[in-house]
């Protein structure tokens, strides 16, 4: 028995492997390069969402804020499973905090 799990969990570990995570097109490729002048933009205060972070500051765990940028299958899995624990709303907090999640 144990040699099976232990069978169907590296199986399922090198499956796993083998998926992209990064967007694969079909299209031609160019190599090259393009490099503009400006320097590259950082986020201040102005560009968090503010509404989105108290959203998630308060009601994280219940996957809220996810309700409320229109994200209804994530906002289910974090209402089913308390935000993962918490931890995936504190990613969230952070997220939105960066400027990088909008409504």
């Amino acid at each position: 028995m144990k040699k099976l799990l232990f069978i169907i969990l590296a199986l399922v570990s090198l499956s796993t492997l083998t998926y992209a995570s990064f967007p694969v097109s079909n299209g031609v490729v160019s190599n090259e390069v393009v490099v503009s002048p400006e320097a590259p933009s950082t986020s201040s205060a102005a560009d968090i969402d503010w509404t989105l972070f108290i959203l998630c500051f308060f009601l994280g765990a219940l996957g809220v804020h996810r309700f409320a940028m229109g994200d209804i299958t994530n906002g289910i899995l974090m209402l089913l499973t308390a935000g993962g624990c918490g931890i995936w709303a504190l990613i969230d907090l952070i997220k939105i905090a960066q400027g990088k999640m909008r409504m």
